[in-house]
Order: structure tokens, then C-alpha cells, then sequence
């Protein structure tokens, strides 16, 4: 499996790690896109909600492009047509939104994929680097953009590629899984976290690259709470299936039940069923379920599995994991650089929950960053401060509404500053990402 590099500093920037920064990420993206053993099914919607994966084995490589354009670098790409088919995506409510359109051959997007690269590895190996670059250097801003935009689309096309026939694919040679034949951690008792102050939003003299919805900032007094030293496991939320969890209307909202009914799910989009029980779909193989892995579920399957286990408990807020992060390990001060968690590729799947236990805060809490998403009780919303980059103005502001939930902390198949502690993700509560949750509860002041 190829080592994953960490992100690249904005200071002291020199060509050669630009290249050797870019050329990483386009062979993770590769020997992703490698696993799909045959190109019709690159034609075929993995997920309802999104696009076959042609669109977005296109998208990664017109994004360079089209920013480029935008800073005014050059005027024009290659295909005028694909940098327009391929320039957006979609985020309908439902799967009859998704607008449909005539795929090009595989073999031709291949083709535009391999003229980018070239053209990109040539245009990194000279362009000017600044001493330090800022958001303000529209061309090495595009060029950072287009980076971590492509590992972003690692992520969650690994999520679309999972939802393939495991038959459809070909685990890539030298993808690790996590050991999975490993007895299931017992929660224990929430963790009390005292009342305090926290900052949200990355300071812009951090040197590596941010998104917009990063930046700018929110002062927030915690109040007393207290939460779970681990993440749910699949035998926990086993036990929530047993007692019949998924048939039970007073444990979801109105909008959850509504996806519930319309899906009509009984268990987690993983797990498979097979004579009584379950196996687990990891990226390209069925397998034994893993009991101490941590589940994997959408917004309404946690918010549920919160009201199973009782009144008091729910999910975090931001801050909230803002505190119960505030002395996790991290090396340079973010964790995407430390090797105590399972992050930027450290397996090729979850691990079990506290396997990384040097990666544990001085309170307690395991997983703190990295292994799966956590789903947050928070709608996305912006940091006071926020300012859209021209170079993107739709990747925030869009979302910023009630029905995009917040997840923090970053997942196995997080690499790049999406692996920082400073990225916030949003998605829809019906969709699925590499994304657990671990229980909080409020305390008396």
C-alpha cells in the first residue's frame, strides 16, 4: 500500500516537495480507483445520492484546471467539455434529484487524467514558491487547493467504492486491514469534563493549507458534561438491533423515521446480512463482523441509538470535543503529523476501538482523532470571520443550514490537512461516510 505524506508546510515550500506532494496523492487516487476490476461498473451509481464514478475520476483532475483558470494562470484548459461536465457535484435530498447526463468512455477520461498530470508535474517542478505562501498567492493557493481537494475525493470515493458488489473489486496488493478477530472494549463510565473555555477556528498563522469554513473564530464556555472513553462498537450497537431498535418510531425524529421508512434500513449500510447474523462489508471484502471495530452509520442511526440507550445521553457539540481533545497527543501541534492514530492511512480500514491506546487523552478518551468520523449534536455553520475564497466560493457556504450535520476528528482514510485537527466535515444526515460516534450527557454545574 503506498505510504500516504503528510501535509505539506506553507513555509519554506520547496518545488520538489510540491511535486513529491502531488505525485502522492495522484497514485493514492489511482490505486484507489485500480480496486474497480471492470469500467462499466465506473458507469454505475455506487450511492443513490452521487454520481457513477466516472464523474468523479474526471472531477479531481478539471479541478486543477478550473482553479488555475480562476487565478488567471492560464487561459484555458484541455477539454472545454469535460472541465464542465466534470466541475461540480451534487448534494441532492433525494436520489430522484440527481440529475443524469451522458458519460464519456472511461478511456477518454483516463486520457484527460494523464495530459493533467503531466502538465501539473511540469508546472509544480517550476512555478514560483513564495518564502510563505497565504491565501492571498492565487496561484499556489489553486495549486494547494486542487491537493487537498483531490484527497478529500479519496475519501469519499472510498466510501462509493465500498458500496460496490465486493465482487466488482480487487483489493489493491498491500492494503492492510486492522486486525479484526479482537474482543469488543467495554465502554465503561462517561468521563466527567469540567466546565471551560474553548476556541474554535484555525489561526491563520498555522502553516499549512485551510479551508475557508476553518478560518475565523468562536469563543465558547463549556459547561460541565461528560462522555464515553470510547466509540460505539458494532456489538454495541448490535445490541440496539437485538431490541429492536430500527422498528421502534420513538427513537428516531420525524426526519430520521422518514429516511428509515423510505430506505427501509434494519441495520447499518455495512453490515451484511447472512443466516441470522451479520458479516461486514470493509473496502473491497466481506468479512467477519469486527465486534470492536467502531460502527459506521449515519446522523439519524446515532441520534437513534442515543435515545435506545436512554434520555440523558446524545451526541457532542463542536465544543464539546474541542474540550475532550484539548490534551490529546499531537505532534507540531496537529495530530495529522503524530503516528498515534489511525489516520492518513495508518490501516486501510478501522481498527478496534483504544487499539491506538498511546493516542489516548490525559482524561481518557481513545479515538480522539482519527478511525472513523464522529457525528456531531451541531448543524454546519460558519465560524464569525468567515470569508468564502473567491477561488471556491460554493465549497462552505452552501451548507451552512439545518440539514448538514457536523463530524470532526477524521477517519482511517483521512490524509492531508482533511486528517487536521482544524477540518470541519458536513454531510446530510442520511449519508454515509466513514463515520461512528461515542455518547455525551450533560453534567450538574
Amino acid at each position: 500500500m503506498i505510504r500516504s505524506l503528510p501535509p505539506i508546510r506553507l513555509e519554506g515550500l520547496s518545488n520538489r516537495e510540491l511535486v513529491d506532494y502531488f505525485t502522492n496523492t495522484w497514485e493514492l487516487y489511482e490505486l484507489l480507483f485500480s480496486s474497480v476490476r471492470s469500467d462499466d461498473s465506473l458507469l454505475v451509481n455506487p450511492d443513490p445520492l452521487r454520481h457513477p464514478l466516472i464523474f468523479y475520476l474526471g472531477h479531481t483532475a478539471v479541478f486543477y484546471l478550473n482553479k488555475l483558470k480562476i487565478a488567471g494562470v492560464i487561459d484555458r484548459g484541455f477539454d472545454d467539455h469535460f472541465e464542465k461536465l466534470f466541475e461540480m457535484g451534487v448534494d441532492p435530498e433525494r436520489p430522484e434529484d440527481l440529475p443524469s447526463f451522458p458519460w464519456p468512455t472511461v478511456e477518454s477520461v483516463r486520457e484527460y487524467r494523464r495530459r493533467v498530470y503531466d502538465f501539473l508535474v511540469e508546472h509544480l517542478s517550476s512555478v514560483d514558491v513564495p518564502e510563505r505562501v497565504t491565501p492571498g498567492d492565487d496561484e499556489m493557493w489553486a495549486l494547494l487547493m486542487g491537493l487537498e481537494h483531490d484527497r478529500i475525493h479519496f475519501e469519499t470515493s472510498s466510501v462509493l467504492i465500498r458500496q460496490y458488489p465486493a465482487a466488482a473489486l480487487a483489493r489493491p496488493e498491500g492494503w492492510e486491514y486492522a486486525p479484526a478477530a479482537v474482543a469488543a472494549e467495554t465502554n465503561g463510565s462517561p468521563i466527567p469534563v469540567g466546565p471551560g473555555r474553548v476556541r474554535l477556528g484555525k489561526p491563520p498563522d498555522v502553516p499549512t493549507f485551510g479551508w475557508d469554513n476553518e478560518y475565523g473564530e468562536r469563543t465558547v464556555e463549556v459547561t460541565p458534561f461528560a462522555a464515553m472513553p470510547h466509540l460505539v462498537t458494532n456489538a454495541e450497537f448490535g445490541e440496539f438491533i437485538g431490541d429492536g431498535g430500527y422498528a421502534e418510531r420513538a427513537l428516531w425524529s420525524e426526519e430520521g423515521w422518514s429516511w428509515k421508512k423510505r430506505s427501509a434500513a434494519t441495520h447499518p449500510r455495512f453490515w451484511v446480512p447472512v443466516d441470522g447474523g451479520y458479516h461486514y462489508r470493509a473496502m473491497f471484502d466481506e468479512i467477519d463482523l469486527p465486534a470492536a471495530w467502531p460502527v459506521e452509520v449515519n446522523a439519524h442511526e446515532a441520534h437513534a441509538y442515543c435515545r435506545w440507550r436512554g434520555p440523558k445521553w446524545r451526541l457532542p457539540t463542536e465544543a464539546e470535543f474541542a474540550r475532550m481533545t484539548a490534551d490529546a497527543p499531537l505532534a507540531d501541534g496537529d495530530p495529522v503529523f503524530a503516528d498515534c492514530y489511525n489516520l492518513n492511512l495508518a490501516f486501510g480500514s478501522p481498527s478496534p476501538v483504544g487499539l491506538f491506546a498511546n493516542g489516548a487523552t490525559g482524561r481518557g478518551f481513545h479515538d480522539a482523532y482519527g478511525n472513523v468520523w464522529q457525528w456531531l449534536s451541531d448543524d454546519f455553520t460558519p465560524l464569525p470571520g468567515f470569508e468564502t475564497h473567491y477561488l471556491y466560493r460554493d465549497f462552505s457556504e452552501p451548507f451552512f443550514d439545518e440539514q448538514h450535520s457536523m463530524l470532526l476528528g477524521g477517519s482511517w482514510a483521512s490524509t492531508g490537512t482533511s486528517a487536521s485537527r482544524f477540518y470541519r466535515l458536513w454531510f446530510r444526515r442520511d449519508f454515509y461516510q466513514h463515520a461512528g460516534f461515542r455518547l455525551a450527557t450533560d453534567l450538574d454545574g
